[in-house]
This record gives structure tokens, C-alpha cells and sequence, in this order.
């Protein structure tokens, strides 16, 4: 009889250890329910060291590959995507100083870093990520007219992502990634859209084994 006693007094005579394990135990069910099935998470967004990219005196482009992983057991939605250009020199007279800092849009998507002729791009549009997945993609970012060649890196990149659904219908951009954009490893051919890297230690060793 003494499991069945109340266990804040008898003005709370119905508070007994079966209600409290009773109820401790619906509490946990939908609690384990939401964190396994229905708990939506941030989005994880990371890049590598090689990335494709031409500029020319009308337009910049680059194709960032980028990997986007959901931890979350709910799907998120990748709605746009924008490339935030910042840094470079300190010089007054740089254009950098002027052009900077800079968005660059989201223009389309490709299957790989190097653009392949026999394949057609895939032009902005949103995608899904599910639950607990991983979703590559190679984004292609431009810039029209742009006012500086980008020269004088290294640059700040800022992968800044909108992703739905999104609390009481805001539409607020997330940064989800930073690195350094290092144009000032381009040696020749800047207006060819072909491999780049990032990695300062990789050219080095390239460019002592071509001499």
C-alpha cells in the first residue's frame, strides 16, 4: 500500500508514483518521437580546396563546390544562395576598395568542378536535403561588370544560405561557411574557366615541379 501514497501530501493526493512514472513516461515517448522524427536542425555547409573559375573585364565567375548536410532527422530546403566576396589590400588605391564587399548570386549548378561540354548546367532552383543527409553540389556564382579583377587576395568568402522552412516566415540568411579565396595563386589564363586551387602549400609544389 505504501507505493500507492501520495507523494506531496494528502493535498495532493492524486500526485502517486504510478501517475508520476505514468506521466514521466508519455513525456519521454513524445520527447524520444520529436528528437528522432520530427526535430528540424541547422544546416552544415563546407567546401574543398579546388574550385573552377575565369575573370574578365566584364564578368567574374567561379564554380564553388560546396557539400550541405542536414544532422537534423526533419528535411530542410535549400531556397538561395549567395556568395559573399570581402578583403583583399589595404591599398587606398586598390579597386578592391571601392568593389568590396561584394554578393555574388547563385546563377546555376553543376555535376563537377571542371564544366563537362557534353553536359547542359542546371540553372538555380531550390533542392531538398533530408534528414540526416549529405547533398553535393558545384555552384556557379557571377558577377557582371565587376569593378575589380581580384588581384590582390587573399579574399574573405562567406557562403551565406536562406533555408526553409523558417520560424514565424522570416526570411533570414544564414552564414554557413567561411574560407579564403585565394586569387592571388591564379598565374595566367585568369579568363579560362578551368581547376583552381586554394591550398598555398599544393601550388607551391606545383609550381616548383613545372619550374
Amino acid at each position: 500500500m505504501g507505493v500507492a501514497l501520495p507523494i506531496l501530501g494528502a493535498t495532493n493526493a492524486w500526485i502517486t508514483p504510478p501517475v508520476v512514472i505514468t506521466v514521466s513516461a508519455l513525456i519521454f515517448t513524445v520527447a524520444s518521437f520529436w528528437w528522432i522524427q520530427v526535430r528540424r536542425g541547422r544546416l552544415r555547409v563546407d567546401t574543398g580546396p579546388i574550385y573552377s573559375g575565369a575573370i574578365t573585364s566584364n564578368k567574374i565567375v567561379l564554380h564553388v563546390p560546396l557539400v550541405f548536410h542536414n544532422p537534423a532527422p526533419a528535411s530542410l530546403v535549400v531556397a538561395d544562395i549567395k556568395l559573399h566576396l570581402s578583403g583583399g589590400t589595404d591599398d587606398a588605391n586598390s579597386p578592391d576598395r571601392k568593389a568590396l564587399p561584394k554578393r555574388m548570386f547563385w546563377i546555376a549548378f553543376h555535376g563537377s568542378v571542371y564544366p563537362e561540354s557534353d553536359k547542359h548546367r542546371q540553372f538555380a532552383m531550390p533542392f531538398a536535403v533530408d534528414g540526416r543527409k549529405s547533398v553535393e553540389r558545384v555552384i556557379e556564382f557571377q558577377w557582371d561588370n565587376p569593378e575589380t579583377q581580384l588581384e590582390d587576395g587573399p579574399y574573405t568568402a562567406t557562403v551565406e544560405v536562406l533555408v526553409l522552412p523558417q520560424r514565424w516566415r522570416r526570411r533570414r540568411w544564414r552564414t554557413l561557411c567561411t574560407y579564403q579565396l585565394r586569387t592571388d595563386l591564379w598565374s595566367g589564363a585568369r579568363a579560362a574557366l578551368i581547376p583552381r586551387t586554394n591550398d598555398p602549400t599544393y601550388y607551391e609544389a606545383v609550381k616548383e615541379i613545372g619550374g
